[in-house]
């Protein structure tokens, strides 16, 4: 982690490097690169460094070694530290990966004159990331054999292409190693033919994608706290990649690093968070407090989170008396901190490559309901068990506390400069996230796995009225005020560039806007995917936030104060939302007249015995939908007059003037009311 460095505008704005159509920037304040060889020594010490902790992991963590069991298959010693060492060569090439493309994206500004072009330097992280990408992808196709040996204890010769396929196709491991095969090497393919930021933007975005796959299964999709533990797992392999990726890109970097750090500084703090945060998850999630000590997990988990404490601490410290040669031109100031940490990191992973392989401290589950749910079966639904029995979504508990700080801190820059901010809009922010969190966190989250009917309340909560709330705080015009211009290109244009996108053009399309709303509620109980969204934490995540993303796009295009690509006239706005409700209202009777059982297997599997009839509960959750919608609707028509009231209000005063400036001038054919007055008299004429 880099603490945040400054650098003058004109070495934040040249680079020089060369690249096919590019040109030369300037060095100056930068002092004499370090040689390459150094800077591959420092690398290769690295590597070594996290493989020899690796080793002595797994030999005295016990990984390796093989017990034989009466009646079961005997695995294979080598099988097993070839997972080990695989998983830690996976954790590079995928740290390599992402750190250098979203390096390439977003840490130094585009070139002079065309602002969307990547840079030498820019051009050169993105090959690295490319090259990584495909050594990623090569490494997840070869761990297929090995994963697939290991879990059913065979030899690595008794493994079968017809077994591979089916692993492949019917196990989550096999399926997760193909998935992130299938993203990395798309990645390497973008970043390959990519000499644009957006193009750079995409090839990390692959490979952001690539590195989730594997989340979702392993010791923390298995135990009994899979849903706190995954959530906690997918922030900390997100952070620790941008953290030590990034650093990685820096350090390798030809030109103008100092001018990229100061983009990496300030997302480096909060990655470090992150990681500190959510690693603390992970190992309360998979580890008891008694087992801290005894087990061979929880000592290398603890060594793991000593090792990143450490780091975090020998950074800040060491950093107190660098940065000031650094900020003076002297990069091997620069070049010694990033070598020391990029050792650190190293041996990090090299633990955590270990972990993957170390099997946790054996728990004996409540009930058998509790590896399919992530938590013991609940009781009888009442108020106070809604209320008081909560079981935090990590993931979304933390994208609300971050999103509410930048809010409430692009409101206090405003308020500090002196601009005016509507307090309600802050209050509807707050509230619409505080909506958020009490449907995925309280007790209404666990009977939304148990009950269709509370489930309903989840959908509608999170599909109508969180994003009603969100929408109308406007945070993109507040992100647009708060944050500070960059001519070189910065988060305020970015965000632009994203608003006045193709994409977004293309999204906020009014009918594209209401069929991805309503295909929400079709498809998803129509067919399988609510089953597999009950029984698969990625499909419950991935519903949940659809959810989430379908309304606030809709609602966004029919009364978000935002700008958008696509402005929408107020009589063509209320046509779309009546057909909106003309469907959702279809929706709630069809669940309320039908006679299937939707996600049959899961709810006759899950079988509370407190539950009564589930297809009576089905209906209700019909009924739940059919009438939800009253409220908000009421407020979407309250909306939609008072904006439109104003904007005719607008459009009044607009033409007023102009009105004022024709007399002002002696130009009665320029006032708006005269040219009205003679097109009536013009239609009288005719028909005279």
């Amino acid at each position: 982690m880099l603490g945040y460095v400054t650098a003058s505008t004109e070495t934040s704005q040249n680079t020089a490097a060369t690249i096919p159509g590019g040109g030369a920037g300037s060095r100056s304040g930068q002092g004499r690169p370090p040689r390459r060889g150094l800077r591959a020594l420092a690398v290769g010490a690295a590597v070594l460094a996290g493989l020899a902790v690796a080793v002595i992991a797994l030999d005295l963590g016990g990984a390796v070694d093989v017990a034989d069991l009466p009646g079961l298959s005997t695995a294979d010693p080598a099988v097993t530290w070839a997972a080990g060492l695989l998983k830690y060569g996976y954790d590079l090439a995928m740290l390599a990966a992402v750190g250098c493309t979203i390096a390439a994206a977003c840490f130094l500004p585009g070139r002079q004159g065309d602002r969307a072009r990547l840079t030498g330097q820019s051009w050169r992280w993105l090959r690295v990331g490319a090259v990584a990408s495909a050594l990623w992808a090569a490494v997840a196709l070869a761990s297929l054999p090995i994963d697939f040996a290991n879990t059913f204890a065979r030899p690595l010769g008794g493994v079968t292409a017809m077994g591979l396929w089916s692993y492949v196709g019917q196990y989550e491991q096999g399926q997760a190693l193909g998935l992130t095969a299938l993203l990395a090497i798309a990645a390497a393919v973008v970043a390959a033919r990519a000499f644009t930021i957006p193009g750079a933007a995409c090839a990390a975005a692959l490979a952001l994608a690539a590195a989730v796959p594997p989340v979702f299964t392993g010791h923390s999709a298995s135990n009994g706290n899979h849903q706190i533990a995954v959530d906690g797992l997918l922030i900390h392999v997100v952070a620790a990649a941008f953290w030590a990726g990034g650093l990685f890109a820096l350090f390798i970097a030809r030109r103008d690093p100092v001018a990229a750090a100061r983009r990496y500084s300030g997302a480096a703090v909060f990655a470090y968070a992150a990681i500190g945060f959510s690693g603390l998850i992970v190992f309360c999630a998979n580890v008891n407090l008694t087992d801290l000590w005894t087990s061979s997990y929880g000592r290398i988990a603890l060594a793991k989170l000593a090792v990143l404490a450490v780091g975090g601490v020998f950074g800040w410290a060491h950093r107190r008396a660098s940065l000031p040669r650094v900020e003076a031109g002297d990069r091997g100031a620069f070049m010694r901190l990033a070598g020391v940490e990029l050792g650190l990191m190293a041996i990090a992973f090299g633990l955590a490559s270990s972990l993957s392989v170390t099997p946790p401290p054996a728990e004996e589950l409540p009930d058998p309901n509790t590896a399919l749910l992530g938590f013991p079966t609940p009781g009888p639904m009442t108020a106070a068990s809604i209320a008081l029995d909560w079981y935090p979504s990590v993931l979304f508990c933390t994208a609300a506390l971050a999103l509410v700080g930048g809010y409430v801190a692009g409101v206090v820059r405003l308020r500090r400069r002196g601009d005016a901010w509507p307090w309600y809009r802050t209050a509807l922010w707050i509230a619409g996230w505080a909506v958020v969190v009490i449907t995925t966190s309280s007790g209404l989250s666990k009977y939304g796995m148990v009950l269709f009917s509370a489930h309903m309340v989840q959908h509608m909560a999170l599909n109508m009225l969180a994003p009603i709330l969100l929408v109308l705080a406007a945070p993109v015009t507040l992100a647009l005020r708060a944050l500070k211009p960059d001519r070189a290109g910065g988060p305020r244009e970015w965000l632009l560039a994203a608003v006045h996108s193709r994409w977004s053009r293309f999204v906020s399309r009014p009918l594209v806007a209401l069929f991805v709303y309503l295909t929400s509620l079709y498809l998803m109980y129509f067919t399988g995917m609510f089953e597999w969204a009950m029984r698969s934490h990625f499909g419950h995540l991935f519903m949940t936030a659809h959810f989430l993303a379908a309304g606030s796009l809709f609602f966004w295009v029919i009364i978000g104060p935002d700008p958008k690509p696509r402005p929408l006239s107020y009589p063509a706005k209320v046509l779309l939302y009546f057909v909106s409700i003309v469907f959702h209202a279809i929706f709630g009777l069809t669940l309320m007249m039908g006679t299937n059982l939707i996600a049959v297997d899961w709810y006759t599997q899950i079988a509370l015995p407190w539950a009564g009839d589930l297809l009576a509960d089905q209906r209700a959750g019909g009924g739940i939908a059919w009438a939800f919608g009253e409220i908000p609707s009421l407020i979407i028509i309250v909306v939609l007059i008072a904006q439109w009231t104003r904007s005719e209000e607008r459009e009044g005063r607009r033409i007023d003037r102009i009105a004022e400036r024709a007399a002002a001038n002696g130009r009665p054919e320029d006032d708006p009311h005269e040219v009205y007055n003679a097109y009536l008299a013009s239609l009288d004429q005719e028909r005279r």
